[in-house]
């Protein structure tokens, strides 16, 4: 494709040429219509106009003539004083009998016109005046035709015709025809300048927000589109979009710092194992010690291998590729499993595991993804109640939810920590500081991000010194059956 047509068809698609030609076309459609009606309605008043001058003529011609429309003398007579000095031709003046022959006229060329007789009957003629339109030969100007029939003195009737020439009629019309031709050109000639700067003044906050979106980057998110106050639509289009930038700048600095902290996280494993392989092969190592390296690096692929599933669970769910089975599953099964699985761990640090199971608690979900939630909260509760305490894990209805609380009385979380435990590689003080159980940040999150792929929520509650509790909730299995039902 040619430059030339690439550009013509870029001009021809621009909303500001769409603008001015729609301008155009409406202000011409509307002018075409205003002059039709005026040339309509002109017309009409001129014919009425003529109708009404021959009317009066006929009329006065009938009263006239009926004393002596036998003297044919008289009735030429007559017709030229009625006529005066006005131009012969443009008005004739004709007095016929019964049969429609032709006893007087006016203009002697005009005695062949073949003229439409009035309606007449027996007895007194009719006073209502005929009007028709004939046409002299082929190439002149219709004539407009009023005859009246009329009783004379000598008791015979007669027909008067008042005969009117249209030439100067259609001169008029025809006059009106090219001013408006000529208003009309004028009318779309304005319309397309109107057009054009109606659309550049319209379009101007637009050109203003698509520069300023054009200097938003990724470095620059923080900006925003220009508001006008103005209240309208492109107002509200920038007010739409501004949200949509909030939301994307949302995203960009959480994946950021969700990259830093990840990074973070695998760092400090990696830096452990490098070092502990170069220890081993700064100088000569027993089989004892190289044994004892291994196992402590073992550690360490364990946990980067927990935070490598953690991240590609994760980034599953943000990607809205999470697979989830679509099954009952009993809750209480899973929280007598999960349960007997930590038992040795709780035991180790003579933490009490106890369940408190009301009736049977169904769900429909992944009974995978539902155990690795449970296992989580449990895990953490585990983690970071304290030796000797107590842990309880209770299961109720609640309507058409199920809810589950894991109940730990630790040392709670610190009120500025709790709207962040979700945060992702987000840690409490005593965590990252290393006086307390360590962990990468990501259970919470992961069990938020399962409990909202089943429909449901998680949150925490917890007051220093008085424990946390951890409660989910998720949709019971019968209002899943009414929703599919």
């Amino acid at each position: 494709m040619s430059c030339g047509k690439m550009l013509r068809r870029r001009w021809r698609g621009t909303i500001r040429t769409r603008l001015t030609l729609w301008s155009a076309f409406v202000t011409t459609a509307v002018c075409v219509l205003v002059c039709g009606v005026l040339y309509v309605g002109f017309r009409r008043s001129l014919e009425c106009e003529i109708d009404g001058f021959l009317a009066g003529e006929a009329h006065e011609m009938a009263a006239l003539l009926a004393r002596h429309a036998y003297d044919r003398d008289a009735v030429q007579t007559s017709f030229d004083l009625e006529l005066g000095a006005r131009p012969r031709g443009t008005l004739v003046f004709r007095l016929k009998n019964a049969a429609g022959s032709v006893l007087v006229s006016s203009d002697a060329t005009a005695r062949q016109w073949r003229t439409p007789m009035p309606p007449t009957a027996e007895g007194p003629p009719a006073s209502e005046s005929h009007f028709a339109t004939i046409r002299i030969g082929d190439g002149g100007h219709p004539m407009r035709v009023c005859s009246l029939a009329f009783a004379g003195d000598d008791g015979k009737v007669y027909v008067g015709e008042a005969i009117y020439a249209l030439g100067g009629m259609y001169t008029s019309l025809s006059t009106f025809r090219y001013v408006s031709i000529a208003a009309l050109l004028v009318a779309v000639a304005g319309a397309v300048a109107g057009g054009m700067i109606v659309a550049q003044h319209c379009l101007r906050p637009v050109k203003l927000i698509t520069r300023k979106a054009e200097r938003i980057g990724a470095q620059q998110l923080q900006e925003r589109l220009p508001l006008h106050g103005t209240g309208d639509e492109l107002d509200n289009l920038a007010a739409t979009l501004n949200r949509m930038l909030d939301r994307v700048e949302e995203h960009v600095v959480r994946m950021r710092r969700f990259t830093a902290d990840a990074s973070h996280e695998l760092r400090s494993p990696l830096a452990v194992l490098r070092g502990n392989a170069e220890v081993a092969l700064s100088r000569p190592r027993s089989a004892e010690e190289l044994r004892a390296s291994i196992e402590q690096s073992v550690d360490h692929y364990d946990r980067l291998t927990r935070i490598a599933d953690d991240l590609l669970l994760l980034a599953r769910g943000d990607a809205g590729e999470l697979r989830l089975a679509e099954e009952p599953v009993s809750l209480t099964d899973a929280v007598r499993d999960v349960s007997d699985l930590y038992g040795p761990f709780a035991e180790e640090r003579e933490i009490t595991l106890r369940t408190e199971l009301n009736g049977l608690a169904l769900v429909r979900g992944d009974h995978t993804y539902l155990r690795q939630l449970l296992s989580n909260l449990i895990d953490n509760a585990v983690k970071y109640s304290g030796n000797g305490k107590l842990i309880t894990i209770a299961l109720a209805s609640l309507g058409d939810m199920i809810q589950m609380k894991v109940i730990d009385n630790g040392p709670g979380i610190p009120p500025a920590d709790v709207p962040h435990v979700f945060d992702r590689f987000y840690r409490a003080d005593a965590a990252r500081s290393g006086r307390g159980p360590r962990g990468c940040g990501l259970g919470l999150p992961i069990c938020r991000m399962i409990a909202e792929a089943h429909g449901g929520g998680v949150w925490i509650e917890s007051t220093p010194g008085g424990g946390t509790t951890a409660v989910v909730q998720l949709p019971a299995i019968d209002r899943f059956e009414r929703r599919a039902g």
